[in-house]
């Protein structure tokens, strides 16, 4: 995977930011709109479990300024999780069946990549984090024309997902997930027509969630770290759109 192309234009991430992009609708659904309109390469962004938060903000505006129109639509509809549900088995278990499910999650991909194809993308991407990288891996098993994904420290990836998948994947797990079980699911997209374009990439040294709402971006070691993944997802789309 090459990193020329819009990928060398990255600039580094900084903690204090104040989003460019625009808040608007798709529907009944809150939305974050930035990069330029009309670009015939579309980005399609799940948050994690926290929703929007100014980190996400700017990892979309810098993917905006590459040349992407980005979308990234408040699929929780203003009611987030909380860190004290992360402990809470009732809270965890309703979010899972309802605004944390595929089932819940679909029809606003649905939408919103629609909306990206309207808009004159002829190639549209998705991107999760953590808990959103489960639903984009699942877009990917459940929906035709996505030019591929990339999930940042993903949640809840199983071995069984990898045998689904229909288009490239870029994965960038953390340290505490089951590696072994990613790199035997790699294998396997291995074999797929696609395979030479996916990419696996561990980030062991940096904590969960270090590219979204957890990461302390004033580190310049977190930072750091947070610009080799954009490197990384810049890139990975660069070789599956045209210009």
């Amino acid at each position: 995977m090459s990193s020329s192309g819009s990928s060398s234009k990255i600039p580094p991430v900084v903690a204090n930011y104040t989003a460019k992009g625009e808040r608007g609708k798709l529907g009944d659904i809150d939305c974050y709109f930035t990069g330029k309109k009309g670009s015939k390469r579309g980005i399609f962004v799940n948050y994690d479990a926290f929703r929007y938060h100014p980190n996400v903000f700017q990892i979309c505006d810098i993917l905006g300024s590459l040349g992407h129109y980005v979308v990234a639509p408040d699929l929780f509809r203003g009611e987030p999780l909380t860190m004290d549900d992360l402990g809470n088995p009732v809270a965890m278990g309703k979010f899972m069946q309802n605004s944390g499910s595929w089932n819940t999650s679909k029809p606003n991909y649905v939408q919103g990549i629609e909306y990206l194809r309207n808009s004159g993308a002829t190639s549209v991407g998705v991107i999760g984090f953590c808990w959103g990288g489960k639903v984009a891996l699942t877009s990917l098993q459940e929906l035709d024309g996505i030019v591929g994904g990339a999930i940042i420290h993903p949640a809840r990836v199983t071995s069984d997902d990898f045998a689904k998948i229909n288009a490239p994947l870029l994965a960038l797990p953390y340290n505490d997930v089951d590696l072994e079980m990613f790199k035997k699911g790699y294998e396997e997209l291995g074999t797929r027509p696609f395979g030479a374009k996916c990419r696996l990439e561990s980030f062991v040294d940096v904590v969960y969630g270090f590219c979204g709402p957890r990461g302390d971006w004033s580190d310049p070691a977190i930072a750091k770290r947070v610009n080799d993944a954009i490197q990384l997802v810049a890139a990975f789309f660069d070789d599956l759109m045209p210009n």
